[in-house]
């Protein structure tokens, strides 16, 4: 895994919180773990294929994703539900991933990403790729955001 490759998830993070809902996000720490698995609950995961193949899973508690669903909320919406915040959260990821992707990628290196998949609750048994992921936590007014960023050289 090369800092090239991880950086950009962690820039492109705390650019497009602060774009599309003014949140600043601040870099709390770095780990390596094992595998992606989220220590929250709410997670969404999207995985990444190409030159560079793997997961970045995103994960946060549920009283953050509601705070962060209404900052990115049109002042308009009359209801915050459920639906909403799930939906937001996971357009987030996706836009944060995209972005990350067309950075890394280039004119011979093609990267193609996942639609988000979302995953609420902690009790659920999911096959995570077994990858060395960088876990990096981001803090904001809101809370936490965790980062887990699981990428390989692809096989092309």
């Amino acid at each position: 895994m090369k800092a090239e490759w991880i950086n950009p998830f962690i820039s492109n993070a705390i650019e497009v919180f602060e774009q599309m809902a003014n949140i600043k996000l601040e870099k709390t720490s770095l780990s390596l773990k094992e595998d992606p698995t989220p220590s929250n609950d709410i997670s969404i995961i999207v995985g990444i294929a190409g030159f560079i193949q793997g997961q970045v899973v995103y994960s946060l508690k549920g009283h953050t994703a509601q705070r962060i669903a209404q900052a990115l909320a049109p002042k308009s919406a009359m209801v915050i539900d459920n639906a909403f915040v799930e939906s937001s959260i996971a357009e987030v990821a996706n836009i944060i991933t995209g972005r990350t992707t067309i950075q890394l990628s280039g004119q011979d290196k093609i990267l193609h990403i996942t639609p988000p998949t979302i995953i609420i609750g902690k009790e659920y048994s999911i096959s995570f790729v077994r990858l060395k992921t960088i876990a990096v936590n981001l803090a904001s007014r809101f809370g936490t955001i965790e980062v887990n960023i699981a990428i390989k050289e692809g096989e092309i």
